[in-house]
């Protein structure tokens, strides 16, 4: 884990605010927290007003986002701009010239060029749905003739049908595809539901059951979502 320095103060990566610590430090963050909310993207702030920089800097690691402070090389998936930062119209004007496209949200008055404007005093709740909107991953995973959207907690079929996922559903297959082989029981457990080795319960089982019913064609012949060497392992394409 690592943490940056800004003219706010300190930024964590992937990180969150550790109670009694008297500021930042980067600590993790758990898995589920980030399945679930949606997936990571590089988020740059030109921020001036140290509390307001650190407020968003811990929600958007908290939500797990890589955060990082302007001017940082390399492309962003977004951009936070307070309209007091002496650059803030120059980076609405100019963040659409760069490779990546990046989207930029404007805090404080409207500016040109900024996709979304939140007046003062800030509403974080409001603020963190806009940003999981504008980051959302509109490519997903694709699964047999299904495309995972974890972030919207759907399953999107090649015909546009749409079936709905819960938290733990999107979160056991975003995790799956992420480990891209076989994934035993207890890490699952572990990682989904925090639960320890010693645990005894038919949770997992149920939840795979549930989403064999909306994976496969033929639930009892899974042919994407299927047990192996104790576990379970995602077949993608």
């Amino acid at each position: 884990m690592s943490a940056i320095r800004s003219k706010g103060g300190t930024i964590p990566v992937f990180g969150a605010r550790q109670k009694g610590s008297g500021g930042f430090r980067a600590v993790p963050v758990s898995y589920y927290t980030w399945a679930t909310m949606t997936s990571p993207r590089r988020i740059l702030l030109a921020v001036d007003d140290p509390a307001l920089g650190d407020t968003l800097g811990e929600h958007l690691a908290a939500a797990g986002h890589l955060v990082t402070a302007w001017p940082a090389p390399g492309p962003a998936d977004l951009v936070i701009v307070d309209d007091r930062h002496p650059e803030a119209a120059s980076l609405c004007g100019g963040a659409r010239s760069r490779a990546d496209g990046p989207v930029v949200l404007v805090v404080g008055s409207p500016l040109p060029g900024a996709d979304a404007v939140f007046e003062r005093p800030l509403r974080l709740r409001t603020l963190m749905a806009k940003v999981a909107e504008l980051t959302r991953d509109r490519t997903g995973i694709h699964l047999g003739p299904w495309r995972l959207d974890a972030g919207g907690r759907l399953l999107v079929g090649n015909d546009g049908t749409k079936v709905r996922l819960t938290d733990k559903e999107a979160a056991i297959l975003t995790f799956l595809a992420a480990a891209g082989g076989t994934v035993a029981r207890e890490t699952l457990l572990a990682e989904v539901w925090g639960y320890s080795s010693a645990v005894t319960t038919h949770t997992l089982e149920t939840h795979i059951y549930r989403l064999r019913r909306k994976l496969e064609r033929d639930p009892a012949r899974a042919e994407i979502l299927i047990t192996e060497d104790g576990g379970y392992r995602l077949v993608m394409n």
